[in-house]
């Protein structure tokens, strides 16, 4: 028997017709050559988007620890008087909160039972005797960003000007002794007061890393800065609140 596989199509003459007509049509209707499949080159930059929004959540949640009762991150208005604050000193022995009553009637076991201005002490910082004279008052934490290069530059900036004070608010929870260890360790000389619970950062309306509060003789603020400022501008905004 002979093996043809096509035998079923009819034979040579018929195998032929199909053949012609094939090619005819192969000729007429070319297949479309499909274009090969190009692979997606990776996002080589995914990996630190990845890491910023990370970052940016870890802020947020920390800046919403913050007891602001919603007053706003904006720091003082300009125009008003920075109010009373009676802080323990990083270097001093006192412990506990900051003391932010502002009057007699509004004392409190929790805002402080004595009014703030009328606590004076070493062991104290107490803004009602900073804002006699120009004050450049710088806030700053302890988690959330790198705010110590900040206080580093005021300390290098305030022996320039003698008539201008400094002081740093500093909302941590670290004890004493670190605290204690790090402004001697990075040289800060400028009254640093320490606010445990935040309520100085919140009554000043502080909700970001550093905040530099700008006031003239007397506590009025003139300008609140949000972010790290360069020495010449700390010099110069500093030089117009003694002129």
């Amino acid at each position: 028997m002979t093996d043809d596989r096509f035998e079923d199509l009819g034979g040579e003459q018929r195998r032929a017709e199909i053949g012609e007509r094939l090619a005819e049509r192969d000729r007429t209707h070319p297949e479309q050559a499909r274009r090969p499949e190009v692979p997606r080159p990776g996002n080589k930059y995914a990996w630190a988007v990845g890491i910023v929004m990370v970052m940016g959540l870890g802020v947020l949640l920390f800046l919403q620890t913050l007891p602001n009762e919603g007053k706003g991150f904006e720091g003082p208005r300009r125009g008003s008087i920075m109010k009373a604050f009676a802080a323990p000193s990083a270097l001093g022995h006192v412990e506990g909160d900051a003391n932010v009553c502002q009057r007699q009637s509004q004392c409190t076991e929790q805002t402080g039972t004595r009014p703030a201005c009328t606590l004076r002490s070493e062991e104290v910082v107490n803004v009602c005797e900073l804002r006699r004279r120009p004050l450049v008052l710088t806030f700053i934490f302890d988690r959330g960003a790198d705010c110590y290069p900040q206080v580093d530059r005021t300390e290098r900036v305030r022996p320039d000007l003698p008539g201008v004070n400094f002081a740093t608010v500093f909302f941590t929870h670290k004890d004493r002794d670190q605290v204690r260890a790090l402004v001697r360790e990075r040289g800060w000389r400028q009254p640093v007061g320490i606010d445990p619970d935040g309520a100085v950062a919140n009554l000043y309306g502080v909700g970001g890393c550093p905040t530099t509060v700008f006031a003239s003789a007397g506590g009025r603020v003139v300008t609140t800065k949000l972010g790290n400022l360069t020495e010449d501008e700390l010099r110069r905004r500093a030089q117009r609140l003694a002129s």
